[in-house]
């Protein structure tokens, strides 16, 4: 029995199928099955029923791989902590980020992160909030920055900082030092498209069945890049987090007013299994990360953290 058996049998599990695991784990099917077998043959434990699309794990082999997880979790911190020992950061993290975050963040850390430890590689995966979830779950992603609090079984997070919401017009509001929701005319209204976490926030405290009820031009974007250029371009409004108006150029910061009201912030944390494995890379990238981030950013004190309501089984 080897580790690597192990790691194919978990694999198999999570994924259901030959076919497909095969390729998550870059060898063929044939090998696959025979490394499978050779592991049930020593083991005296038959695994899976492969009769069944997708294959489903037997009793006994539940209760196996469900060890062989715990064990294989401790010999991966075992090889970190070997690591950590001699200081070095040779490896590479699997990071899923959201659209709405990665475009704004990446560039803010990567640079200084990758200049102290060069053997650092980050595998950067722009991906939307489910996908996120699933990947960290199923062990194709190492961590996962998002939109939080989360509450999805086996999944923790780490709150890193905070984003305000500011409203991005496409005038500049030369008598208001803030405009009140009640106040936004929501057919001027710009936002992403459905299913967007992002969007899924702003949906807390607008009331969105008002937005696209007479447009006559409609733009179902996944970009924040895009909403502020068809501000700029069709005229209206939007709503954008703070890390994006890093990006805007001085004409259209002056486009730029707070929401009335007590300030509506956005929560951003690492997510990760609760068994993960890589702490100190995943320690290291949250430390680059919040020295990187305005300090004021870092404290949620005197904010309003609008909840995304991520509920996954």
């Amino acid at each position: 029995m080897t580790l690597n058996q192990l790691d194919y049998a978990l694999t198999l599990w999570r994924i259901g199928s030959f076919s497909k695991a095969s390729e998550r784990l870059g060898i063929t099917q044939p090998a696959l099955s025979a490394q499978i077998k050779k592991l049930e043959e020593e083991i005296g434990i038959k695994l899976f029923n492969r009769n069944t699309t997708p294959i489903e794990i037997t009793r006994d082999g539940l209760r196996f791989l469900e060890r062989s997880q715990q064990i294989l979790t401790d010999a991966r911190r075992l090889i970190n902590f070997s690591q950590e020992l001699s200081q070095q950061y040779n490896d590479v993290i699997r990071v899923g980020v959201i659209p709405t975050l990665a475009p704004f963040l990446i560039p803010l850390f990567s640079d200084d992160l990758q200049k102290d430890y060069p053997e650092f590689r980050l595998d950067i995966h722009e991906l939307t909030t489910e996908s996120v979830v699933a990947g960290v779950r199923d062990g194709s992603l190492d961590v996962g920055l998002i939109s939080t609090p989360i509450s999805v079984a086996g999944i923790v997070f780490e709150p890193l900082f905070y984003e305000k919401f500011f409203l991005y017009m496409s005038f500049q509001p030369e008598t208001r030092t803030h405009f009140d929701l009640q106040d936004i005319s929501y057919d001027e209204l710009w936002l992403l498209n459905e299913g967007n976490c992002f969007r899924d926030q702003i949906n807390n405290f607008c009331d969105l069945n008002k937005i696209r009820q007479h447009k006559h031009f409609i733009y179902r974007s996944n970009s924040i890049d895009a909403l502020i250029r068809i501000v700029d371009t069709k005229g209206g409004m939007t709503i954008l987090p703070e890390l994006s108006m890093l990006s805007l150029d001085e004409e259209q910061e002056e486009r730029v007013i707070p929401i009335g009201g007590k300030p509506k912030a956005r929560e951003i944390s690492l997510i990760m299994t609760k068994h993960y494995d890589k702490q100190r890379f995943i320690d290291k990238l949250g430390e680059y990360i919040r020295k990187n981030i305005p300090r004021h950013m870092l404290s949620s004190q005197d904010y309003e953290i609008v909840d995304p309501q991520i509920n996954i089984g």
